[in-house]
C-alpha cells in the first residue's frame, strides 16, 4: 500500500509542479482542466522469443476503462495531459491440443496506472483541434484472475488468483495515438471534449518471477510457458470531458467584439449599457 500512495503522490506533485510553471503565462481561455475519461480497451499478449506461444489466435475482447486526468496547455501547440487509469491487461486464448483437448485460457488482470502523455495539436478552431499524442506509463497490478478450461481426454476447469508468483507487479510501457479536442463554451465557462484512439506496448517481462525460478509451478496447458518474454498490449479508445479550474475572463477586445459597446444617437457616442 506504501508504494501506491508513494506512486500517486509523485505523480500529483509532477502535475502540481508544471501546472505552476505555465499558469502565468496562460489566459483563462487556456487554463488547466481536469475531467474524467472512460472508454474501451482491447488487451492481449506478445509472447517474445516463444514462437509456439506467439502463433496461436488470441481473442477479441472489449474491456471498460476510465480515470482521471488533467489538461495543461504549453502554448498553442503542445499538451501536457497526465492521468491516473484503470484498466484490465490479459489474454483471451482457445485453441485444440495435439492430444485432442480443447483448451480455453482467460487472463484478466486489474492494474492502476500513471501516464503522462504529450499532445501535439493543431488548432484548426477552438471546437476542432485534431492532435497526436505520445507518452510513457507506468502500472501497478492490483489483482485479477486466470481460468483454465480443457476438455477431455485430460479434463481440467481451474480459476486462480493472480499474485506474485504468475504475474509482475509493476507495469511499464509506452504508447502513441491520435485524437480531437474540441473546446465549446458554457456561460463564464467551458468544457473541453477530447476523443482519442491509441496502441499500448509493454516494456517489462510480465511473468511473475517465482515461475521464472522454479520456486512456484507454471499453470500453462502449453498456453503459457516461462521462457522468453510475456509483453502486455492494448488498443484503447476513450471520451474525456473536462471542466478549467479558473473562469473565462472577457478582455476588451472580446466585448467590442460582441457588440456590447454600440453607436447610438445622431452624435454617435459610445454607450455601454
Amino acid at each position: 500500500m506504501k508504494r501506491y500512495l508513494i506512486i500517486i503522490l509523485i505523480g500529483l506533485g509532477f502535475v502540481g509542479a508544471s501546472y505552476a510553471q505555465v499558469k502565468t503565462n496562460q489566459t483563462t481561455e487556456e487554463a488547466m482542466s481536469i475531467g474524467l475519461k472512460g472508454g474501451l480497451n482491447v488487451p492481449r499478449m506478445l509472447y517474445f522469443n516463444n514462437e509456439a506461444l506467439s502463433q496461436l489466435p488470441q481473442a477479441f475482447t472489449l474491456t471498460p476503462m476510465g480515470g482521471l486526468f488533467f489538461d495543461i496547455p504549453m502554448g498553442n501547440l503542445f499538451v501536457l495531459s497526465p492521468e491516473f487509469v484503470y484498466l484490465k491487461r490479459g489474454t483471451d486464448i482457445s485453441y485444440e491440443h495435439f492430444s485432442g483437448a480443447k483448451v480455453h485460457y482467460l487472463m484478466s488482470v486489474h492494474y492502476v496506472d500513471f501516464r503522462l502523455p504529450i499532445e501535439i495539436r493543431w488548432p484548426i478552431k477552438p471546437y476542432f483541434q485534431p492532435y497526436l499524442m505520445l507518452g510513457a506509463e507506468g502500472g501497478v497490478r492490483l489483482g485479477g484472475q486466470i481460468h483454465i478450461d480443457r476438455t477431455a481426454p485430460i479434463v481440467l476447469d481451474q480459476t486462480i488468483d493472480v499474485g506474485d508468483a504468475n504475474m509482475s507487479l509493476i507495469h511499464a510501457g509506452a504508447f502513441a495515438g491520435v485524437g480531437i479536442r474540441s473546446r465549446i463554451g458554457l456561460g463564464s465557462r467551458h468544457i473541453l471534449l477530447k476523443l482519442s484512439a491509441s496502441a499500448h506496448q509493454g516494456l517489462l517481462d510480465n511473468y511473475g518471477a517465482a515461475e521464472k525460478e522454479g520456486s512456484v509451478p507454471a499453470v500453462n496447458v502449453n498456453a503459457y510457458q516461462v521462457t522468453g518474454w510475456r509483453l502486455s498490449q492494448g488498443l484503447e479508445v476513450c471520451l474525456g470531458i473536462a471542466i478549467p479550474l479558473e473562469k473565462r475572463v472577457e478582455d476588451a477586445c472580446s466585448t467590442f467584439a460582441n457588440d456590447r459597446y454600440r453607436r447610438h444617437g445622431k452624435g454617435r457616442h459610445l454607450f455601454g449599457y
